[in-house]
């Protein structure tokens, strides 16, 4: 049995002890908010919580590698946690099984970030080639300006007003040039690390059986580094948890990246 009061301080305990139901925890670098979270886990366990009914996810493979250890440390080593990685690990696994209904075939590959910018080229040359225009962004820009859009839930001229405002003028070729890769990723069965979140939300939102079974499976919904998440990933929390209204979530307000 772990001794909760003598191991954590009086903020990290009330977090632990009294998690039910929504709870946004928001508290600076270096306070220990990766060590409230993964204590709740082992919290949840020695209450008897089916490893099964716990969500856990945060932002990067070594947050996510650290998370687990550290709660694997606290158990025993005896419980592992199926549900717990990055959301695109999460995304990953669940469209998987689900890939058919929005019309992928469940063999669908994965674009990594240079496969992505890679066709990102293609699609652009193909522009330069067709149009004969003279001057444009790199791949690489227009690769960023797509996938913010697609995470932060704006469009193309709002990512470039926030991004690249010099660019606003050729947005519709940029339009065309992401409609392309789009086209491209379709034909090949493919999706990229976008696809995947943006696809879970799309298959957690117009599908009522994927909905209901995961938001009754996840009894608990725990999110590390809250403020790198972007609307997408949030909508799909909000989704997860919406059966149970149990979320929580903790982060530094001060360091987030995206505002909606």
């Amino acid at each position: 049995m772990i001794d909760f009061a003598k191991e954590l301080n009086k903020e990290q305990f009330e977090v632990v002890i009294n998690g039910e139901g929504p709870c946004l925890v928001l508290a600076g670098a270096g306070s220990g908010k990766t060590r409230a979270i993964t204590y709740r886990v082992a919290y949840l366990l020695e209450k008897g919580v089916n490893p099964n009914n716990i969500l856990l996810v945060t932002f990067t493979n070594k947050a996510a590698k650290e998370m687990i250890d550290r709660v694997q440390v606290l158990t025993g080593g005896e419980i592992k946690l199926p549900w717990s990685g990055t959301f695109h690990h999460i995304a990953y696994r669940i469209l998987r099984q689900y890939a058919t209904l929005l019309n992928y075939k469940n063999n669908f590959t994965v674009l990594d970030s240079q496969d992505s910018l890679d066709l990102f080229k293609l699609c652009l040359k193909k522009e330069v080639v067709d149009g004969k225009h003279e001057k444009f962004p790199s791949a690489k820009i227009i690769q960023s300006i797509a996938s913010y859009a697609r995470n932060a839930g704006n469009t193309l001229e709002e990512a470039l007003d926030l991004k690249y405002p010099s660019w606003l003028p050729i947005v519709d070729i940029i339009g065309r040039i992401a409609q392309e890769y789009e086209f491209r990723k379709r034909e090949a069965n493919a999706m990229d690390f976008d696809d995947l979140l943006t696809n879970l939300y799309l298959l957690l939102f117009e599908s009522e059986k994927a909905r209901e079974k995961f938001s009754a499976q996840f009894h608990y919904v725990l999110v590390d580094e809250y403020q790198d998440t972007n609307k997408i990933q949030a909508s799909i929390i909000r989704l997860f948890a919406s059966r149970h209204k149990n979320i929580l979530v903790v982060g530094d307000d001060a360091q987030s990246i995206y505002s909606f």
